[in-house]
């Protein structure tokens, strides 16, 4: 990342002279889409676009992106985590930009559009105001508004109607699949994970086909499939498309994956549970460790849906497993006391919930994760059984 900051930079102090704000294409100019493929930081795990400009004449050879980010922000991480941090358009030089994704083993496809030179002229203006410094930072939705969506309003804000996209194309799934997709290609169990736990209901909105365009590849897939109308005839809008680089990066899962470990964890917690029954005792760190874990987890839940503003992690139903008020109460559970019966309500309601997580799987509106099912069941079990014992205990 640290090369992209280098880039930026060096775009900032190329192209900031006013002689370029006000350069005119020629005949010889072209617009493209560019789509890059995933890479190894998170932050790429679907892919980047990008619009080049080049003209042949002039000289110009620029790659226009959306979604840039600085890491040296002050309060980088606080921003980032709130769904504040600026993000900016930034204007690279092709040469200087497109080995950094090379070196990187990203395939960087191009498709050249089929534009006459009045809209490659409307095209550029229209970047170039937007990387004017009074307008080159905007507020970043991943879902909504990013690097490639921005590129998709690019086209449509210059052309309007006479730009057709295929209303059918990758229609039919909603943001959390296609998150999903995705991190099972690249290969990333733990991400997918990570970021079912954190996305509500917002996340299972079907997409349609033109939200579907959030995704670089589905940008790259509608361009394809998109017609333009030029001289009263509607024609392709892509007239060539190629890869810049044949390149593959060879994503190495990790050793174990979240269902197969939280399914473990499950059958040692009901081997733990059966021992109790036979040796009529009570685990209690059992329940202390993973009520304190799940807890904390749903306290987190509710700070990325109250005190962030990403618009995708509210009205999350991971909170009915991740119950948050058992933390503390957890802690005031006690083997010679027992299970005292204002505990015993809270731990009734927990399983219930659990249950409902569990059982509503099929109508629920928002999807699980399959790991969140072995988790939920070794919280309805310690639940339930925290929920049965009397006021005195072994």
């Amino acid at each position: 990342m640290n090369k992209k900051i280098g880039l930026l930079i060096l775009s900032l102090l190329l192209f900031s002279s006013n002689r370029l704000f006000c350069q005119t294409l020629s005949e010889n100019s072209e617009v493209s889409l560019l789509t890059i493929a995933p890479g190894h930081e998170l932050f790429s795990f679907a892919g980047h676009t990008a619009i080049r400009v080049k003209d042949t004449q002039t000289g110009i050879d620029i790659n226009f992106n959306y979604g840039v980010f600085d890491f040296r922000t002050e309060g980088f991480y606080l921003k980032f985590l709130k769904g504040t941090l600026p993000y900016q358009i930034g204007a690279y030089n092709f040469k200087q930009e497109v080995p950094y994704w090379f070196e990187e083993n990203r395939t960087v496809t191009q498709q050249v559009l089929n534009l006459n030179l009045t809209q490659r002229q409307r095209v550029f203006d229209f970047l170039m105001k937007n990387y004017q410094p009074e307008n080159r930072e905007y507020n970043y939705k991943f879902f909504y508004d990013n690097c490639s969506t921005r590129v998709r309003d690019v086209l449509e804000e210059t052309f309007g109607d006479s730009l057709i996209f295929s209303q059918t194309l990758n229609a039919d799934k909603s943001f959390r699949d296609w998150l999903d997709i995705y991190n099972r290609k690249s290969n990333n169990d733990w991400t997918e994970f990570g970021m079912n736990l954190a996305l509500g209901l917002p996340a299972d909105e079907i997409t349609g086909a033109n939200r579907a365009m959030y995704i670089p590849d589905n940008l790259m897939a509608a361009f394809d499939s998109a017609k333009v109308v030029q001289n009263g005839k509607v024609e392709s809008l892509v007239v060539r498309k190629m890869d810049l680089n044949n390149a593959s990066i060879e994503h190495k899962p990790l050793p174990i994956k979240p269902f197969l470990l939280f399914s473990i964890l499950f059958l040692i917690v009901a081997y733990f549970t059966f021992l109790e029954y036979q040796k009529k005792k009570w685990f209690l760190i059992i329940d202390k460790i993973l009520f304190s874990l799940t807890g904390i987890l749903g306290y987190f839940l509710l700070v990325l849906w109250f005190l962030t503003d990403h618009g995708v992690m509210n009205q999350n139903l991971n909170l009915l497993w991740a119950f948050p008020p058992v933390l503390p109460f957890v802690l005031f559970l006690n083997r010679q006391k027992g299970t005292q019966k204002w505990l015993q309500i809270l731990f009734m309601i927990q399983a219930g919930l659990a249950m409902i997580c569990i059982l509503g799987s099929s109508f629920l509106p928002q999807g699980f994760h399959p790991a969140v099912f072995p988790i939920a069941g070794m919280i309805l079990l310690r639940s339930f059984l925290i929920w049965k014992r009397k006021n005195s205990s072994n």
